[in-house]
């Protein structure tokens, strides 16, 4: 976790909602209030370094706030903040909609991780984040049980479809990528068919992805990929069939459901007054 950039992230957003000043708020003055962060719903909590460094920059005190990953039934306490009536909430919403969003992709990813249990294969996630929200979406990730793969195009080359069409073919794409990335750069290649794993095999990458192919095809191809390369599988892979999935061979799956389409976990901020500041 980069909290210098976290810092400046909460800023920005802050800033979006509370422009010039929070109408609302203002009104009520420095009244000395707790508020209580509740879950509504059984899930994954993630958000303990969103309230703390938030409560920082709101001249707010954290009381209490559960460690990311721990997992929570509806009625859970997951925080208790302390301060000026009008600070909280004037950052009531921003640190809601961060804390709900990110618990739920804890939340999805610690369904997945329990789906896998046992089988010898991780869960990841993907790129498919949302723009801004990438650091803490796949720390989110990680807190859930599962494993973060590249965080960004500069940390791993990945060649795809469309990189292997630009280059001709796998073979080329990687020996161009081998030219300008350096060798300590990891390299991984997406194959479609048995054709092209085979010759992915042969340029010796990092890692090889088995993209959307059946259960059969996936142990298969796998058997073939010799110790050393680590074997990826993708597409198409939903929790219903993610069990289903985990072939032998298969080091790790990854599901970009992790970060797009991971719905809220419901939790609501309820305050108390303490008294009034003169």
């Amino acid at each position: 976790m980069n909290r210098l950039l976290l810092k400046q992230q909460l800023t920005q957003f802050f800033n979006e909602d509370i422009g010039l000043g929070d109408r609302s708020a203002a009104a009520l003055g420095q009244t000395r209030t707790e508020a209580v962060i509740t879950a509504k719903q059984d899930g994954c909590f993630y958000g303990r370094e969103v309230l703390i460094e938030g409560a920082s920059l709101l001249g707010l005190e954290v009381l209490y706030v559960l460690h990311d990953g721990s997992r929570v039934q509806s009625g859970t306490e997951a925080a208790r903040l302390s301060g000026p009536c009008d600070s909280l909430l004037s950052g009531e919403r921003v640190l809601l909609n961060l804390v709900q969003r990110l618990s739920g992709t804890a939340s999805l990813t610690r369904k997945a991780a329990d789906l896998l249990e046992g089988t010898g294969v991780r869960i990841t996630d993907t790129r498919k984040t949302t723009p801004g929200l990438r650091m803490l979406e796949k720390d989110a990730v990680r807190a859930g049980g599962g494993a973060s793969h590249r965080g960004g195009l500069d940390e791993a080359c990945m060649i795809k479809e469309n990189h292997i069409a630009a280059a001709g073919s796998i073979t080329r794409a990687v020996e161009a990528v081998r030219r300008t990335a350096g060798p300590l750069t990891a390299v991984e290649i997406e194959v479609e068919t048995e054709k092209e794993l085979h010759e992915a095999i042969q340029c010796r990458p990092h890692a090889i992805m088995l993209d959307d192919c059946t259960n059969d095809e996936a142990m298969r191809w796998a058997a073939l990929i010799p110790d050393g390369i680590l074997v990826e599988r993708s597409g198409s892979i939903t929790l219903d069939t993610l069990r289903g999935a985990a072939v032998p061979g298969i080091d790790f799956i990854s599901m970009g459901a992790l970060t797009h389409s991971a719905p809220a976990l419901d939790m609501s901020m309820r305050l108390a007054v303490k008294e009034t500041v003169q």
